[in-house]
């Protein structure tokens, strides 16, 4: 994930409002040279929207000068798509017709070009500084825990500051917490800061359709679990 795209994704006017999610769900995917690579039915599962509509928007992304699309054959026959998230920019920021061009030579060159954005790409993730809200603790925890990436928490931070409802770091602490929980409920960290970024939220939203996820279950929790089970089935014997 990109923090730099998936910021420059949300100034951009896209027209609808499911054409700008799958604008966010490219740049939550790209670099930071807004390159990706998600199939037609990873964007549709991720957008809740059918295959076809994802490849209605993406066309339309690409008709406003958004985004670029390159068709890639791969070595057994098969094809899939490489997007470059260009946002109305320069769009040949991130060319990657270094592999068609008929010329060797110049696929390579000018490394003078290269020399000189490496070094501006390179220290464009560095700018991106954490909020002072996220404390050591905090860090420690979703580490520890691997409840959501660092990057993600810090940008949704950054984002409630900019829509001018800043969070405290009790309420960092609160969100941490919620998403470790709900975790256990079967939802994906991830996806529900990502869906309350682009849906305009304060927080994030369970779905109602989740499974719990037994892989954070406690090892209390499945004896207490196990316990239940062998009084049920013994008292269904009496």
């Amino acid at each position: 994930m990109s923090i730099k795209m998936m910021f420059s994704a949300m100034q951009v006017k896209a027209g609808r409002p499911t054409t700008k999610m799958v604008l966010l769900k490219l740049a939550d995917n790209a670099n930071d040279k807004g390159e990706c690579w998600p199939s037609y039915d990873n964007i549709a599962e991720v957008c809740e929207i059918s295959r076809r509509s994802a490849i209605n928007h993406i066309d339309k992304l690409i008709k406003k000068g958004l985004v670029r699309k390159e068709e890639r054959k791969g070595p057994k026959g098969n094809s899939s798509n490489v997007y470059y998230l260009t946002l109305g920019g320069e769009k040949s920021a991130p060319l990657p017709s270094e592999n068609n061009s008929p010329d060797g030579e110049k696929s390579a060159p000018p490394p003078s070009e290269k020399s000189a954005l490496t070094p501006s790409e390179k220290s464009a993730p560095e700018s991106v500084s954490i909020e002072p809200v996220i404390t050591e603790s905090v860090i420690e925890t979703i580490k520890r825990e691997k409840i959501i990436s660092l990057e993600s928490l810090n940008a949704f931070v950054s984002y409630r500051k900019k829509i001018k409802k800043p969070m405290t770091t009790h309420a960092v602490e609160l969100l941490v917490a919620k998403l470790s929980g709900l975790r256990f409920d079967g939802h994906s960290p991830q996806e529900l800061i990502n869906e309350a970024i682009m849906n305009g939220w304060q927080s994030v939203h369970p779905k109602t359709n989740a499974q719990p996820n037994r892989t954070f279950q406690s090892h209390q929790e499945r004896i207490r679990e196990e316990n239940m089970r062998v009084m049920s089935n013994w008292a269904n014997k009496e």
